[in-house]
């Protein structure tokens, strides 16, 4: 058995100016490392330990997962990095495509424009967070990014309401045994 914090890094320099960040990356602004703090505080509070600590290769986590637990061993995986968004990297979020009707997420509406289908995404983070469940047990912290960790959550199959939306070092508790996922709670540290 395995409990596993997913968490999203802290605002971003391409956060707090409106620029689609997936592929691409931004450094942590200042308010971005108290809110990691934060939510280091929230995990101590907690008394929640870690066993091993995981961050996508991009800059933006791998501070987040430091700043978060105050250590440097954790482990790069690519499999845990945002969605490519293609064409749309690095321009302003109000450009990138709309819901289609009946969608809980863009879906496939960055493939032709040299992103990353959605479904593709959710099965790239459960292969990479099934191998971390598969060499691990006890407490993990994996950093990630907010379309990804939405990604993993519709490959899961698992219902959710669709305005859900996860902020800034927003966490999901999952609970992984006999060989699946479940999702515990979606954790707002800011909020507490």
């Amino acid at each position: 058995m395995m409990d596993l914090y997913l968490m999203r890094h802290g605002q971003t320099f391409f956060n707090q100016v409106g620029l689609v960040q997936g592929a691409c990356d931004s450094p942590l602004t200042e308010l971005g490392i108290e809110q990691a703090r934060k939510a280091g505080e929230f995990f101590k509070d907690q008394q929640i330990n870690f066993d091993a600590i995981y961050a996508s290769t991009q800059e933006r986590a791998c501070d987040t997962a430091e700043i978060v637990s105050q250590r440097t061993d954790y482990k790069r995986l690519k499999g845990l990095k945002e969605w490519d968004f293609g064409l749309f990297e690095a321009q302003p979020e109000k450009l990138t495509p709309r819901f289609r009707e009946g969608a809980n997420s863009f879906e496939d509406l960055f493939v032709p424009y040299g992103g990353e289908d959605v479904r593709a995404v959710g099965e790239r983070m459960k292969v990479a967070l099934t191998s971390i469940a598969e060499e691990e047990s006890g407490t993990v912290l994996a950093v990630s990014h907010g379309g990804s960790m939405w990604a993993f959550l519709l490959v899961l199959g698992v219902d959710v309401d669709s305005t859900l939306r996860f902020g800034n070092c927003a966490i999901c508790h999952y609970r992984y045994e006999n060989g699946s996922f479940r999702l515990v709670e979606v954790i707002d540290p800011l909020d507490n």
